[in-house]
């Protein structure tokens, strides 16, 4: 947070962008971003609305222009969101081996009929189910964890200074809807306990 920065004047409007190309992730993380904004009585823009659904490379070369149409909204601040690192990690477990071995053709000596409760694989059905169960085994997997980085951030659009910056971390985030929601209320938790206000 940076204080000293902060206008002594409430802010009033925000505009909200989110740096992905991911068109589904940008809708939902804007329109999270600006409900929440709107809950608290700011004047939203999104990116989407004001720009379009083009992708936002394309949008570098014009920076000037984009800034000025901003400006000429009247907007004081900028919201940012971007993703600045993704971390994969990929883990073997291996299979679960079984205690015994099935060895139909052993030489020990031929173990005689006894029943539903032989022990051995020519033994009656019950005592066969149990070995063959004991047998089993749990083959190896894959297992892949995704560390997903994230930074918000505040800048004044008038003076162009940066008023906050908020890193975040998701770990194997389900599906974007339920994320995206996750992600806006822990950032709006935040905002309130850093109190963006000059003291």
């Amino acid at each position: 947070m940076n204080k000293e920065k902060i206008p002594p004047e409430p802010i009033k409007s925000v505009f909200v962008i989110a740096f992905t190309d991911n068109p589904e992730v940008r809708v939902h993380l804007e329109d999270d971003i600006a409900a929440a904004a709107e809950k608290k009585g700011l004047k939203v823009y999104k990116s989407l609305e004001v720009i379009g659904p083009v992708e936002l490379k394309h949008i570098a070369p014009v920076r000037d222009v984009f800034i000025k149409k901003l400006q000429d909204l009247n907007c004081e601040t900028v919201f940012t969101v971007a993703l600045v690192d993704q971390k994969s990690e990929t883990h073997y477990t291996p299979p679960t081996n079984a205690p015994g071995a099935y060895t139909p053709y052993s030489y020990a000596p031929y173990v005689q009929y006894s029943g539903y409760g032989a022990a051995s694989p020519y033994g009656g059905f019950g005592g066969y189910y149990g070995f063959a169960i004991g047998n089993l085994s749990e083959p190896g997997y894959y297992t892949t964890n995704s560390k997903y980085f994230l930074e918000a951030k505040l800048f004044d659009l008038k003076t162009d200074d940066l008023l906050m910056s908020i890193q975040s971390m998701a770990q194997n985030p389900a599906e974007i809807e339920k994320s995206s929601k996750k992600y806006v209320e822990t950032l709006v938790e935040t905002i309130r306990d850093l109190n963006i206000r000059k003291k």
